[in-house]
């Protein structure tokens, strides 16, 4: 079984990684790389924590894809104006599980493994989990929704990716600072079709610049063959 593993340079979806693997699954990890409105420290994490991941399962082939986000981000931002805003992590999420269902299919991959918990983070509340997955068939994945930070920690101490999760490394910078918590699919969907067609379009332009690595690798390859 193969599972698209959505993977930050958090501390939660290493973790979900691991689970997934734990379960059977083949990883392909996918991370979204959003410059400029992302560090290429974040990236570095990224790569890092993949090579621990690929370290300490050794009898298991596991590939890190890296996809450009930052020009659908773009387009969300240049849509969006008064209270729209507060819809820009929702909008921005819907459309990374787009594409993960869409590197899914090309991989012919069974499942897309997340990292989240419920109420961390504002696209992460009862309300928006479900609206985060409202434009996508395939399984979705949540190793960790019922668990607390503390026992994620824990989980990541255990497997040695705590230490690597919680090094230096940027945060997105398009955050709003009051993010929608409880999201509407009505309202969300007026907004997502008036930059539909433009959004689209740049999901294939986007899917179709992934890189795909197999662990471990550094990341000098990694940013040789990127776009940034």
């Amino acid at each position: 079984m193969k599972a698209v593993c959505l993977i930050s340079g958090g501390i939660d979806s290493p973790v979900a990684a691991q689970i997934a693997i734990l379960n059977g699954f083949q990883p392909f990890l996918l991370h979204y790389h959003n410059f400029p409105f992302h560090s290429l420290g974040t990236l570095e994490k990224v790569v890092t924590i993949g090579n621990k991941i690929a370290e300490r399962n050794s009898k298991v082939l596991v590939s890190l894809a890296i996809i450009s986000h930052g020009k659908t981000q773009e387009i969300i931002l240049n849509n969006l104006e008064g209270r729209e805003l507060r819809q820009t992590c929702l909008l921005c999420r819907i459309q990374m599980f787009v594409k993960a269902e869409m590197y899914a299919q090309q991989i012919k991959a069974d499942i897309i493994v997340t990292g989240e918990i419920l109420g961390e983070q504002a696209s992460q509340t009862l309300d928006n989990l479900p609206i985060v997955i409202s434009k996508i068939k395939i399984p979705t994945f949540r190793p960790l929704i019922g668990y607390n930070k503390e026992e994620v920690i824990l989980l990541s101490k255990k497997w040695g990716l705590y230490s690597l999760s919680i090094l230096p490394g940027g945060c997105c910078s398009i955050n709003p600072k009051y993010p929608e918590t409880k999201g509407r699919l009505e309202e969300i969907e007026d907004i997502f079709n008036q930059m539909l067609e433009s959004i689209e379009v740049t999901a294939q332009e986007e899917l179709d610049s992934l890189q795909t690595f197999s662990l471990p690798v550094d990341i000098e390859t990694v940013l040789k063959n990127i776009e940034i």
